[in-house]
């Protein structure tokens, strides 16, 4: 499982993973581009020429498969611990993207973080630790987390969102003005809680009780 950290780990990594395929010049891309993590609103602020695709993390659900086979953590008094609590999360992103529309820009970084996401859907253990090892201050934090360990890979989905599903989205965003986005899921994130289980008390003796069943006669 995976310690507090892990949600921010999964937005880093989906980060890292777009800054890469935005600096392979061999896919023809859009130069100056910059992926950035602000609330939507706050992009309106930003250098109006600014070009480059926004992560937003909007909305955190449990997710239905793991908490369904999650065993319980307490013992039957409802205070011993037998397990370390845990939670099954799945990670909902709203990209967005910024740029020259009269080039299409927008819709060339949305193409490039399509075919991306569908290359590497995984976040590979592998790949996360190279992350977390490259990292340098203010983010070496990311040093501390454990997301590489949980026993399931997070995995990259495109999501369905029909036109009233972006109305309401951009409308709880106001007042930051429509730009052309899509959504990802991330499935699932188990984190994990600090808390140790109770060591359960060892046998100190064993003995075997055997009764004969009277006969009916």
């Amino acid at each position: 499982m995976s310690n507090h950290l892990a949600v921010a780990m999964v937005t880093a990594a989906l980060t890292r993973t777009l800054v890469e395929a935005l600096a392979d010049p061999s896919l023809g891309g859009v130069e100056n581009t910059a992926v950035t993590t602000l609330r939507p609103q706050s992009l309106a602020a930003t250098d109006a020429q600014a070009r480059g695709i926004n992560v937003y993390l909007y909305r955190v659900t449990p997710n239905g498969a793991w908490t369904l086979a999650d065993l319980p953590t307490r013992g039957a008094d409802g205070q011993s611990l037998v397990a370390r609590p845990r939670q099954a999360l799945d990670l909902h992103y709203l990209l967005t993207f910024s740029g020259d529309e009269s080039t299409l820009e927008p819709q060339r970084l949305l193409g490039l973080t399509v075919s991306t996401l569908a290359s590497r859907p995984v976040l590979s253990p592998e790949l996360i630790r190279r992350f977390a090892t490259d990292a340098v201050p203010p983010n070496d934090w990311q040093q501390h987390s454990d997301l590489a360990d949980q026993p399931d890979s997070v995995r990259f989905s495109l999501q369905p969102m029909d036109l009233e599903e972006s109305t309401k989205l951009w409308s709880l965003l106001y007042p930051s003005s429509y730009r052309l986005s899509i959504a990802y899921q991330a499935t699932a994130v188990l984190i994990e809680g600090r808390e140790v289980p109770t060591t359960a008390t060892p046998v100190a003796t064993r003995t075997i009780d055997v009764r004969l069943k009277p006969r009916k006669e």
